[in-house]
This record gives C-alpha cells, sequence and structure tokens, in this order.
C-alpha cells in the first residue's frame, strides 16, 4: 500500500472491504473524511472512537460498518453504495427533486428516534443507511425546522418554516412540496403566508445582518478580527463606501489540520445567513485542457449571482501551489492566472472568498501578495485560555456538577485540537447516561479525556497570527 498524503487518510487505489476502490478525497471534517469510489459512490472514513460511538448508541445498523487498519491507526468506514448521497449536512448540495428531500427526512426521522438528544452540528448524512450520523465538531446544535431548509437550498441558513425564501432558493421546490415536508417532520409553520422570512435563528437582524456580535467560542482574537473587518463592514456599508471602503476582501486561514478553521467559516456563514458555494478539487477538477478555467469562472459567476455570499475554498494549495514549466505547466499557469485574476474582483460582486491551507509555504508567491488576499491569518492550535472559552461555552449547555474543574481541564487539553475539545464533553455527556446519572460531574469529564488520548506524540502551541 502507497503511503498516505499529509492530508488524505486514504490513497488513491486503495480497496474497501466491499472491493471499492478509492479516487480521491471529496469533503473532509476533523474526525470524518469522505471519498469517491467512482461508479460505487462514496465511501465515509471516520475516526474510531467516533464510530464506536455510532456502534454504542446504535446509530449505526448492524454490520453496515467495518473498522480498518490503515497507516498503524484504526479507523471505521462506512461504504454509501452507487447513487446514494454521503455528505456532511454543513454544506450538502441541493436536491433536486421531492424523492430526495423525503429520503432525508426519513433519516431524520429514524435518528432522531435512536436518540431524540441528536447533535447535527457538522452531522453526516448516509442516505443508504437512512441516517443522520453526529460528529466531534464544535458548533450549534441546529434546529430541526432550519436543519430542514438548509438542506433543501444546499447550506443556506433558513428555516422551512418561511416558505417564501425557501421557494426562492429552491425553485423547483412548490408549496405542496413544502407541506409535504412539514407534515411527515411534524412541523407546524409560524406563518401560513410565509412571512416569517428570518434566517430561523430568532435573531434581530438589520439589512440582512444580525444585530448581534459574532460570536466564536475558544477563539477571541480571530471572533474580533472577523467582527472588525467583515461585519461592521457588511452592517454599516453606507459609513464605509462614504471613506472608499467597499466590501470585505478575500481573507486566507492557514494552520494545522484541526485547528478549527472549517469550524469558525462554518460559524460565518450561519451567523451572516449567506449562501455559501464550497469548492474543492472535486468540484473542479479536470483531466481536460482548459476545462478546469472554465469551472473556475463559472463558480466566481455562480457565487456572484447568488451574491451577497460565501464563496468557500478548501485546500487552496490544490489550486494556487507554485507554478512551474514542467509537464501540463502552461494549463497549470493559466488556472491560477484565472483563479488570481477573479479573486480581487469577487468583493466588487459582494462574495466574500475565504480561503484555507495547511500548507501556507506551498502556495504561489503571488497568491500572498497584497491585493489578491486582504488578509492571511493563522489559525493555530488552541491555548488555553482558548481551550477553557470552549469549554465553558460547550458545558454550560449541558447540567454538571459544581464540582466540575473547568481550569483544570482546560490545562490537561491545551494544544490539543478542538476537535478533541468537544469530544471530550461529547464522551462524557455519554458516560453520564450509561451510569443513568442525568448530570455531567468531574469523573466523567477526566475519563473522557484520560480515554481520548492525545493523536500525536508531540503538539506545539501556537498563536493566531497575521501577515
Amino acid at each position: 500500500m502507497t503511503a498516505m498524503s499529509e492530508d488524505s487518510w486514504l490513497p488513491p487505489g486503495y480497496q474497501t472491504p466491499k472491493l471499492s476502490v478509492v479516487r480521491k478525497r471529496v469533503a473532509s471534517g476533523d474526525d470524518w473524511q469522505i471519498f469517491d469510489c467512482g461508479a460505487s459512490g462514496r465511501a465515509l472514513l471516520v475516526e474510531s472512537r467516533t464510530a464506536q460511538s455510532w456502534v454504542t448508541s446504535r446509530l449505526m445498523p448492524e454490520g453496515e460498518i467495518a473498522f480498518v487498519e490503515v497507516a498503524g491507526r484504526c479507523w471505521g468506514l462506512v461504504e454509501g453504495g452507487h447513487g446514494c448521497r454521503v455528505e456532511s449536512l454543513c454544506m450538502p448540495s441541493a436536491p433536486t427533486d421531492l424523492s430526495d428531500v423525503e429520503a432525508f427526512a426519513a433519516a431524520l426521522q429514524s435518528s432522531l428516534k435512536i436518540d431524540p438528544s441528536l447533535d447535527t452540528s457538522d452531522a453526516i448524512y448516509i442516505e443508504r443507511l437512512s441516517r443522520v450520523l453526529p460528529t466531534t465538531a464544535i458548533g450549534e446544535n441546529v434546529p430541526l425546522d432550519r436543519l430542514v431548509g438548509m438542506y433543501l437550498t444546499g447550506g443556506v441558513d433558513v428555516s422551512i418554516l418561511a416558505p417564501r425564501r425557501v421557494l426562492c432558493l429552491a425553485p423547483w421546490m412548490t408549496v405542496s412540496d413544502i407541506e409535504v415536508v412539514k407534515s411527515r417532520l411534524q412541523l407546524e409553520a409560524i406563518d401560513n403566508l410565509g412571512l416569517h422570512d428570518e434566517s430561523g435563528a430568532g435573531r434581530e437582524v438589520s439589512d440582512g445582518v444580525p444585530q448581534a456580535e459574532f460570536s466564536l467560542p475558544g477563539r477571541p482574537q480571530l471572533q474580533a478580527f472577523i467582527n472588525e473587518n467583515v461585519v461592521d463592514i457588511v452592517r454599516n456599508a453606507d459609513r464605509y463606501e462614504r471613506l472608499g471602503v467597499g466590501f470585505p476582501g478575500a481573507i486566507l486561514l492557514h494552520g494545522p489540520p484541526g485547528s478549527g478553521k472549517t469550524y469558525a467559516v462554518e460559524r460565518l456563514v450561519d451567523f451572516l445567513g449567506w449562501p455559501c458555494l464550497s469548492v474543492d478539487c472535486g468540484s473542479i477538477g479536470s483531466p481536460y485542457i482548459h476545462e478546469t478555467g472554465r469551472k473556475i469562472a463559472a463558480m466566481f459567476d455562480e457565487a456572484a449571482e447568488a451574491a451577497p455570499s460565501v464563496l468557500l475554498i478548501d485546500e487552496i494549495d490544490a489550486f494556487l501551489s507554485a507554478r512551474d514549466e514542467g509537464a501540463g505547466g502552461q494549463h497549470r499557469v493559466e488556472e491560477v492566472a484565472e483563479f488570481l485574476r477573479r479573486i480581487p474582483e469577487a468583493a466588487k460582486s459582494k462574495v466574500l472568498v475565504v480561503g484555507m491551507t495547511n500548507r501556507l509555504t506551498a502556495l504561489d508567491p503571488a497568491v500572498v501578495r497584497r491585493g489578491r488576499f486582504d488578509h492571511i491569518l493563522e489559525v493555530g492550535m488552541p491555548s488555553e485560555v482558548e481551550v477553557k472559552s470552549a469549554l465553558e461555552f460547550l458545558i454550560g449547555k449541558i447540567p454538571t456538577d459544581s464540582a466540575v474543574d473547568i481550569s483544570r481541564l482546560a490545562s490537561s487539553l491545551c494544544g490539543r485540537p478542538m476537535s478533541d475539545v468537544a469530544f471530550v464533553v461529547k464522551d462524557a455527556c455519554r458516560r453520564a447516561a450509561r451510569r443513568g446519572s442525568d448530570r455531567v460531574c468531574n469523573e466523567d469529564l477526566v475519563s473522557a479525556m484520560t480515554s481520548a488520548g492525545a493523536r500525536t506524540e508531540e503538539v506545539k502551541k501556537r498563536k493566531i497570527g497575521f501577515i
């Protein structure tokens, strides 16, 4: 078996237990990755601790997950099947007909029947199994009406109880289609005329932007940056324009895997309530000459049509790595040039471009110059203060004993990925429920932390920085 790349947990050509062959990775989160297996559909690879939690809770049907060893580590592997969806609910592909929506609604029903407290933040939808499965991501447990609305519209934070807005974003649907979905999920309309046109989050908005400050638990510096350089500019556009400051420019986040880059962007998209288009190698890559360049142009045009919107470019180093004159070098130059031309133009169309990478040094030098990405931010592993803030946010949402020592937990988790922090809290809740308690005690949290363990032998503590 060939060695895995730095970022992909499965190498191209890997053969699954059901003899599917992995082609490429198409999506990823803190504790999971989704792979394209050609005609066999998609496969989900997940960290063993998350996979085991699905088995223990009975969310995973018996015999549907295989535990495999890859590069010396144990993983859970689920195969989606030909033509069936396997995707994150944070950024789903929009359905095209009512049958897709009914299948998703059925999966939600069956999953909630097994686990009424199902955490939907960054959950994975597996159509063949009719399941929605929780992950370890830190995020908001999205209410059912908004979760369905996000699925219908391909990721826009809108409630299905706001039918007029849903119909604008999903024009293939009809009012009767919406009623069918609401009836299946036993949802009642807040306003039968569709006058409830908020995002579903119950937030006070002005000119489409929530009046509350953007919140990013555990990342105060990044939170302050986003409030100052994105939220305030959008909220007070007229004032800024009078001084020659237009729509926020492109932002590039870089840092090690698990540092919380994706989580930060997802929180911002949820807060703004704008359409979000997610781009990866699988969506625009092509073996045909000039085809990738055309897809890049079409992607920016689509974002402009949906403006104001967010264009998220994950693993941007795959598109904008240093140009060379080797085999295929000329076409590579054309693709990079198209990106570099489009990125600064996006702000004029009210498209907020956010790029993410684990390898800043691999980017073409032209990318990091002023004028392309206005801000380049390092998102490192969380400090003790940041871990404590995240713990306070997470633990504050659950019933706990007064003896819970958050400071000691923060000290022990300092320097580890934010996904570990989320997992410890979730696992502590599971342990409390297993022993028949309705409260999480300090011993539950300590046991969960000890069981989780660090993923690397040495983790460097880093700070958010600005270039």
